[in-house]
């Protein structure tokens, strides 16, 4: 591919989103939206925040040697820096020339710095700048422009302005810390409105020339923050910080990632059998996960890791808000292998923006709120989990650490996130790496060989062993199966014996209760025997051949049939002992003939009476056959989404394995223009731009925003539905930018 595509297809794997883009022309739009680069700067380390910023403060355009004069880079990263952000589409370098695809105004305040002074010449008064000259012992005459070179000039002098600045009063000496640090302008939402009084901190700031005001607003000029920085300050690029690592056993994870897809399988299967309740306000309460937690014989917090990744992975789903049901994927992720199955829990917890086992938001500590499972929600856990497992990706294998030791390092590589959630920030880690621990990624604060081949983009089918297809059946009515079970060896033992345990091996038991409801399933003695005999690794014991063919015996000798219900027994005695049974009042059985007696409750209800008191009844159809009562497992339809990293291609109406070579040639031929004023040029300027757009489908005209356009629908917000449409893109005859 020519350098250009080849750039571009770098681009596009960084940042999918961009793939809608019909034409460079249309790129280059979407590279220039504000608000989709914010998120993606924001997600960036410490060290490109700061370029990003120098950039910002040259007007948006500058060069390798001015950046390397703004900052300070004992390292020598400012190349590395500069490749990532134009990976990234933050700046386009040409040469030597470095140019950022946004006009200033990207960062608010680039390193923390108000305005320089000759910003505020045309906004505040000359009295304004006669204070600031005054203050720091100038002469304030002239005019305005002279006023700002003389107050320049006062300002160089930074042992003047820091020995002035130790002399104010001590509140009014935090306040100006504070704005000299990185804050450097106070606002109506700081301040009440109206004039401050003589003795607020602030207007002590002003009187000292240390602050200017303008309007409702205070501001420091950043020639007196970069004063009272230090001479010579320069922001740093300090690469990442070293973490404080002891030694630890390494550890494959294999063990703890077959834990977890056996905790996985346990849950879904219990939601497809029983399904898990939903609060009304949504979520599961706590009595449900006490419940889950004691079927599945876990603590809580557990549970509900469980609860959100199998719910991210499109294993469990609502139905309609009011129960957790699993889903049609099950049955696909079953059949894969342990690796294929591990990947989809791994990668969907990964992609979780909360934190399972630590699910707050709140912005203080006074105001953390817990929110129930498993709905996903914003909290900043997501950017400091990634960032937690980048940091022990970057030690050597058999190194560790813990929370504590993580938090410089999370912190430089997701300030934001730590920021604004500073609160919460420490149990986030921490919740990182208890999850972590739980999937088979980490071990004892040190990745596992499992967590550092994910996060290193490599295949980990080879670390689990093949599924097991044989069972040890023993004379103590066990079956015992090592590591993972193949499908339908697991299908054939839970159809006839109960799980017990699971752990690197599963233990099921059987029992004439288990036996029964194989056959109940329409299975015979001799078919059972048949199929346990080609799974086991031994001949079949004979206390289990004996109990299986007891219960076949004794299986059938009450027959229940419909009208409401007939129950026939070929021993009259038995028909006798059951009309006259306490235990089968409810039934109201009555005898009509030596072997036969009609009950009051339909067929269902009799026939579970009758298994509670200890008899093993089947039922018969209405030709007279035999029913076989197979068990129930719901599923409930989804589109699966088992790989949580492509949903911003998926959005770009991308396929998950989307080929970023050819849409950059795509798109460097560019697309047919569609005719001005056409439906077709609104559809694409509304997905480039953001903006809002009027669609008339089915004669109604649909308000929409947010807009994502893929080759063959068009899918937004609709604000005259309060709701999301997805409309097929060639049937749309009619569509306007408002």
């Amino acid at each position: 591919m020519p350098p250009l595509a080849t750039d571009l297809a770098h681009l596009l794997r960084n940042r999918p989103e961009l793939a809608a883009a019909p034409s460079v022309e249309a790129l280059e739009r979407l590279l220039a939206r504000p608000e989709l680069a914010v998120p993606v700067l924001l997600a960036l380390d410490a060290d490109c925040q700061t370029v990003s910023q120098a950039v910002q403060a040259r007007g948006g355009e500058t060069t390798r040697e001015v950046l390397a004069g703004m900052v300070h880079d004992p390292h020598g990263r400012l190349g590395e820096v500069l490749a990532t952000l134009a990976g990234q589409g933050l700046v386009a370098i040409d040469g030597d020339t470095v140019r950022s695809p946004h006009r200033p105004g990207l960062w608010a305040h680039p390193f923390g710095l108000g305005r320089p002074l000759r910003e505020f010449e045309k906004r505040v008064t000359a009295e304004a700048l006669k204070t600031v000259v005054k203050a720091f012992g100038g002469q304030p005459v002239g005019r305005k422009a002279d006023l700002v070179s003389r107050a320049e000039e006062l300002l160089r002098d930074g042992d003047a302005v820091r020995t002035r600045a130790a002399r104010l009063p001590r509140q009014a000496v935090t306040l100006l810390e504070s704005m000299a640090s990185g804050a450097p302008k106070l606002g109506s939402e700081q301040l009440s409105y109206g004039s401050l009084s003589r003795t607020h901190p602030v207007q002590g700031l002003v009187d000292a020339g240390f602050v200017i005001r303008d309007g409702w607003e205070y501001e420091m000029p950043a020639e007196v923050a970069l004063a009272l920085r230090g001479d010579g300050w320069k922001p740093e690029l300090t690469g990442p910080p070293e973490v404080p690592a002891t030694p630890r056993p390494e550890s494959d994870g294999v063990g703890a990632a077959l834990a977890a897809i056996d905790r996985v399988e346990a849950l879904v299967e219990l939601a497809g059998a029983e399904p898990i309740a939903e609060l009304k306000a949504g979520g599961v309460g706590v009595r449900e996960v006490r419940r889950l937690a004691k079927a599945l014989g876990l603590p809580e917090p557990e549970a509900v890791l469980w609860l959100d990744v199998a719910f991210a992975a499109d294993l469990i789903a609502s139905e309609m808000g009011e129960h957790l049901v699993a889903t049609t994927f099950v049955d696909d992720w079953l059949a894969r292998s342990p690796g294929g199955r591990w990947r989809v829990l791994a990668d969907a917890w990964r992609g979780l923006p909360q934190a399972a086992t630590y699910r707050v938001v709140g912005c203080c500590e006074e105001h953390l709120e817990p929110l129930p499972p498993p709905y996903m929600f914003e909290s900043g856990a997501g950017q400091i989990r990634r960032a937690a497992l980048e940091a022990l990706r970057a030690l050597p294998p058999g190194l560790g650490t813990d929370a504590a030791g993580l938090k410089a390092a999370v912190g430089w590589r997701t300030r934001a996130a730590m920021t604004e959630y500073q609160q919460s920030a420490e149990e986030f880690t921490a919740a990182a790496l208890r999850e972590a621990g739980l999937l088979g990624l980490a071990a004892g604060g040190a990745l596992t060989t499992l967590g550092r081949t994910v996060l290193d983009g490599g295949e980990v089918t080879a670390f689990f062993p093949a599924p097991a297809t044989t069972a040890t059946l023993q004379n103590d009515l066990t079956a015992i199966v090592s590591g993972i079970p193949d499908p339908a060896l697991a299908a054939l033992l839970n159809g006839c014996a109960d799980l017990e345990s699971r752990d690197r091996a599963s233990v099921w038991r059987f029992s004439e209760r288990t036996v029964r409801r194989a056959l109940d399933a329409g299975t015979t003695a001799d078919g059972l025997l048949a199929d346990l005999a080609r799974v086991s690794a031994k001949t079949v014991p004979q206390p289990l051949s004996y109990l299986i063919t007891d219960t076949a015996r004794k299986h059938g000798a009450i027959k229940v049939s419909p009208a409401p219900s007939v129950v026939i027994a070929t021993d009259p005695a038995t028909i006798a002992e059951l009309c006259g049974s306490r235990s089968l009042r409810k039934a109201g059985l009555r005898q009509i003939a030596p072997t036969v007696a009609l009950g009051t409750l339909p067929p269902e209800e009799t026939l579970r009476l009758l298994r509670q008191a200890g008899h093993a009844p089947v039922g018969v159809a209405p030709d007279g056959t035999i029913k076989a009562e197979r068990p129930q497992r719901r599923r409930l339809p989804v589109e699966p989404d088992p790989t949580p990293a492509l949903d911003a291609a998926r959005d770009a109406g991308l396929d998950p394995g989307f080929d970023a070579e050819a849409v950059a040639r795509a798109i460097l031929k560019g697309a047919a223009r569609p005719a001005p004023g056409s439906a077709e040029a609104a559809l694409q300027e509304a997905a480039v731009t953001g903006e809002c757009i009027v669609v008339v489908w089915q004669r109604r005209e649909h308000y929409m925003e947010d807009l994502k356009a893929t080759p063959t629908t068009v899918t937004g917000y609709c604000h005259d539905c309060d709701d999301d449409h997805t409309f097929q893109r060639a049937a749309i005859k009619k569509a306007y930018l408002p």
